[in-house]
């Protein structure tokens, strides 16, 4: 039974782990608002904690031998339940998570200061708890590796169950404790469950201190691993570490900005480790390693071409190559092992490699790529595609006919790259499928200027280093491909992700992008004052709101979320316009007039325009009560929404800001989100209720579409009926206006309602129709 005590104990501590880090985050998120230093800063406390936990198990058991570390170790396990009982002691609910308001940072804060205060409420709220279940893994297999259990010798499958607690709670989070339990009872199942598990953690404790080791504690064992072994386990840990990182922001803002979407490589990183380290066959090894290379190689094509489509082909891709890298370098890992003497070792420089990939994509990356966009998961990628199974003959040399024909490659990938595109149009071949964007005709031209390419690069994939290289040529050759989003005007990124100005293929509009998704576009050439275009055009929801509002009921109007300021165009002389923007780089964009002239343009008009950069949220607080005649909600538009945004606290919030007789509009479109049902339940919930309508304009025709409308559903919300009666009527207006119905939501007695402490977002997720 001793194995199974131990994968218990193990098991319990992983998914506690896994069970605190979104709890924190959403404890701090209403407080300190949508910040990037919210989920970063968690990311780098927990790891960073995570990595003393590991060191103090490796230093402990050196210093003090297993036995008397386990002494000590019970005294360490008594802070917990110490620091739950101050918590419930300073906090007026008697929770035993005290996160303090007064160490929260202000959005005017340097971003240093911001990671050094909400490092410090992390700390206070779950610094003691979770320093003591980040101990477990490398802890408990040296204990157990004293036991004299016959599996003693190698403990290192309890790693397995150490990762499967971790993928437990990985998913029970998402999928069953926040749809069905409060913030304030997952705050108590967090701490019981702690407390369960250092119950456990004494039992194991006992196993070691009521009868002695097998040998001598302190016995020589052989050396300390090298520095270039130790190297080895740092660059092979950190290497899935930033991959994932990578692959995640990829994947959930290029490809489909899903929620929850982050959950699936995440666990695929998990099984990893649970796979290679329950004794994984070397010839299951082997035929990994010989596979992930080209499942690389497709993934760097994706790349190459933007491609996107079919989402569930071009993302399950992504999905293999990420999890055969991990399979491949935590595989190396697990086969480079040590004995169970250096095992705490071995289990700080893998918490080491972890920490410096994460940061390096957190933090660095943002930094460093600034104009490059995501240079770091194709680096990783070129890096993954370096490591191989060792198979006990020396690698090949690197020579110098292999770099004269990775030169010669990029020349060639170069040259295809600007040659295909200038031939098809000088061809008019595009023109033959019916649009220079139509399907066939991108597939054909991707293939042509990168199928060649990579077809050279792969046979190039028996020397991993002359691959890499390979895999290199065809990215750099990738950056001057500017057929996708048309001509690049200016690409920014920081800890928001990567905004892009272009130049339509077509000349014909400049747009903004984030990621892949379209935030905006103005007309290239357009005499005059910019005409709002996409989900604010003229001819839809927003356009009809502000034809049917009499001139005296806008005085001043509030908008959450910036964009290119589109809906600017909407303002008349003598009226203040406030824009809440949470990305400085958006900001910069869209009042430089070499791009989108919406803001100026307002401002020669006689309206004041200001934009006050931060959390909408954390920003509109300190905004008079009764301000705003129209409130405009377009800061959730991506698929990924701010939940924050969008609860029971910040509706208060809104309607607290609302003028008499003022209109809430919101932007609600979202592939994979029904949103309306859920604003209507907090409509109802709100005292007094307010009325609510909603408006589907899905068909823009063919004029619109040429003329750079999207299809986009918004709602108004307001006190009474009577507010929103000019917009339900008529009479007097143009004859596109009549085809905007603002229609009743229908109601759903089983939509949840989001507030700070609870929000179910399956509950939200849209049924697909048959």
């Amino acid at each position: 039974m001793l194995p199974a005590l131990y994968a218990v104990t193990l098991f319990t501590g992983a998914a506690l782990l896994f069970l605190v880090q979104p709890l924190i985050g959403k404890l701090l998120l209403p407080l300190v608002g949508g910040t990037p230093g919210v989920w970063n800063t968690c990311m780098v406390f927990f790891q960073i904690v995570l990595l003393g936990g590991y060191l103090y198990a490796h230093r402990s058991t050196g210093k003090l031998g297993v036995r008397k570390q386990a002494a000590f170790h019970v005294v360490l396990l008594a802070a917990v339940a110490v620091s739950f009982k101050l918590a419930m002691a300073s906090t007026p609910n008697g929770s035993p998570v005290a996160v303090v308001p007064t160490i929260l940072p202000d959005d005017q804060d340097s971003e240093l200061l911001v990671f050094a205060q909400l490092g410090a409420a992390i700390g206070v709220a779950v610094g003691v708890p979770f320093f003591v279940l980040s101990t477990t893994s490398p802890l408990l297999q040296r204990w157990f590796a004293s036991t004299g259990h016959p599996a003693a010798k190698d403990p290192y499958f309890l790693y397995a169950a150490s990762n499967a607690g971790s993928l437990l709670g990985l998913l029970a989070y998402p999928l069953l404790i926040e749809p069905r339990l409060t913030l304030a009872h997952q705050e108590w199942v967090f701490a019981g469950g702690v407390l369960g598990y250092v119950g456990l953690v004494l039992v194991c404790a006992l196993t070691i201190l009521r009868k002695p080791p097998p040998v001598a504690e302190h016995e020589d064992t052989g050396p300390n691993p090298d520095r270039w072994r130790v190297a080895r386990w740092v660059g092979l840990a950190a290497l899935p570490s930033s991959l994932l990182l990578g692959v995640t922001t990829h994947v959930s803002t290029d490809l489909a900005p899903v929620p929850l979407l982050w959950v699936v490589p995440l666990a695929l990183y998990l099984v990893s480790f649970i796979l290679v380290f329950a004794r994984w066959p070397d010839g299951v090894h082997r035929v990994v390693g010989r596979v992930t290379p080209m499942l690389i190689l497709f993934v760097v094509i994706t790349l190459l071409t933007h491609a996107a489509e079919p989402l569930g082909l071009v993302g399950a891709l992504h999905m293999a190559a990420f999890f055969g890298v991990c399979l491949v370098c935590h595989g190396e890992l697990a086969r480079d092992r040590p004995p169970a003497e250096h095992l705490t070792a071995f289990y700080f420089w893998l918490s080491m490699g972890g920490v410096l990939g994460g940061l390096f994509n957190a933090l660095v990356a943002p930094m460093l790529f600034t104009h490059l966009g995501m240079v770091e998961y194709p680096l990783a990628l070129v890096l993954a595609a370096t490591v191989r199974p060792r198979s006990g003959r020396p690698d090949a040399p690197f020579r110098f006919a292999d770099a004269a024909l990775v030169v010669l490659l990029l020349g060639i990938s170069i040259g295809l790259v600007l040659l295909v595109p200038y031939a098809f149009n000088r061809m008019g071949v595009a023109a033959q499928f019916g649009a220079d964007d139509d399907t066939i005709a991108r597939l054909l031209r991707s293939g042509l200027m990168f199928g060649l390419p990579a077809v050279a690069a792969f046979a190039l994939v028996r020397k991993p280093a002359r691959y890499a290289l390979a895999l290199t040529a065809l990215l750099v050759a990738g950056t001057f491909n500017s057929s996708h989003f048309g001509e690049t005007l200016h690409m920014e990124r920081n800890f928001f992700g990567v905004i892009r100005v272009t130049r339509s293929p077509d000349g014909k509009f400049v747009r903004l992008f984030h990621g892949t998704t379209l935030h905006g576009q103005q007309h290239a050439d357009e005499p005059g004052p910019p005409r709002p275009m996409t989900y604010y055009h003229q001819r839809g929801p927003v356009g009809h709101l502000f034809a049917c509002l009499p001139d005296a009921r806008v005085k001043k109007v509030g908008v959450v979320g910036l964009g290119t300021g589109a809906v600017a165009a909407y303002a008349k002389p003598g009226q203040e316009w406030t824009f809440y923007e949470i990305d400085p780089a958006v900001v910069r964009v869209a009042e430089d007039t070499q791009y989108f002239r919406f803001l100026s343009s307002c401002r020669n008009r006689g309206a004041a325009c200001d934009v006050v950069l931060g959390d909408a949220r954390r920003q509109l607080i300190k905004a008079p009560d009764s301000t705003y005649d129209v409130i405009i909600l377009d800061g959730f538009c991506s698929d990924a929404i701010p939940i924050h945004l969008l609860t029971r606290e910040a509706l208060r919030l809104y309607t607290a800001k609302l003028a008499p007789n003022g209109v809430i509009a919101m932007h609600v479109s979202n592939v994979h989100l029904d949103l309306p049902p859920i604003i209507a339940r907090l409509a109802d919930d709100h005292d007094p209720p307010l009325h609510v309508r909603v408006c589907n304009d899905t068909m823009p025709n063919d004029e619109e579409r040429e003329d750079g409308k999207a299809a986009s559903q918004w709602m108004l919300l307001a006190r009474t009926e009577e507010d929103l009666r000019p917009v339900l009527t008529f009479r007097q207006l143009p004859p596109w206006t009549k085809r905007q119905v603002w229609e009743r939501v229908p109601r759903n007695p089983d939509a949840p309602l989001w507030r700070d402490d609870f929000a179910n977002l399956l509950a939200a997720w849209k049924k697909r129709e048959d």
